[in-house]
């Protein structure tokens, strides 16, 4: 009995917030069909699938069977033939970022994979955050901070990086750098109610310690 030969799964970039899955090969690389027309309006991806008919899939063996992929110079010349701004868009991100991204692929490709697919799970996470942030807090989301954890998993299917974002609404500092930033020409960027809620637990707190200083100097009399 032989095993089956495994291949990497497809690099997962992502343009204009969707993901666009591809295979890179010594001398181009192929991008998943369904990624790019799901880019695209009605007319333009019937357009482009025409365009598309008159060059075969790529059948690297690296390739999912059931999921076509076209080469890249296929691609290209058929979204300059749709002319449209949508495609003429797309055509800059392939030449301007995706292709010059692409040569300078290291030795080292399952760390370019997993700092490729982190950075994209990073992105997501934390536009999403901020989305939330200015929907529900309004003028306040400024001062909302975040705490992202990220892994890496390289032998799922998808190599699919797992992203975990934490809301806090605190910096960490020491006291006598805060008390500097409290005083400081700034101040914090905290409006009148959260600096008064600041100041009313620090005199709380300094009259319970006055209290039981009180207290202990009535004792030892």
């Amino acid at each position: 009995m032989t095993e089956a030969k495994l291949h990497p799964p497809p690099l997962t970039l992502y343009y204009l917030g969707k993901p666009i899955r591809l295979h890179t090969h010594p001398h181009a690389c192929c991008l998943r069909a369904d990624d790019i027309l799901a880019l695209l309006g009605p007319r333009q991806r019937q357009r482009l699938q025409h365009l598309l008919q008159q060059h075969p899939c790529c059948q690297h063996p690296q390739h999912d069977s059931q999921q076509p992929y076209w080469p890249e110079p296929a691609l290209q010349h058929a979204l300059r033939q749709c002319r449209q701004p949508a495609t003429r868009r797309l055509r800059d991100w392939l030449n301007r970022q995706l292709l010059p991204a692409l040569q300078q692929l290291p030795a080292d490709a399952p760390r370019w994979e997993q700092a490729l697919a982190m950075a994209a799970e990073a992105g997501q996470q934390i536009s999403h955050a901020v989305l939330q942030a200015v929907l529900q807090y309004g003028r306040g989301w400024r001062h909302s901070h975040w705490l992202l954890t990220l892994d890496y998993t390289p032998d799922h299917p998808r190599r699919h990086a797992h992203g975990r974002l934490c809301a806090l609404d605190s910096q960490v500092t020491n006291l006598q750098a805060l008390t500097q930033r409290i005083a400081g020409p700034e101040g914090l960027t905290s409006n009148n109610t959260e600096l008064l809620q600041l100041a009313a637990a620090c005199h709380q707190q300094l009259a319970k310690r006055m209290e039981k200083q009180a207290w202990r100097t009535e004792a030892a009399k």
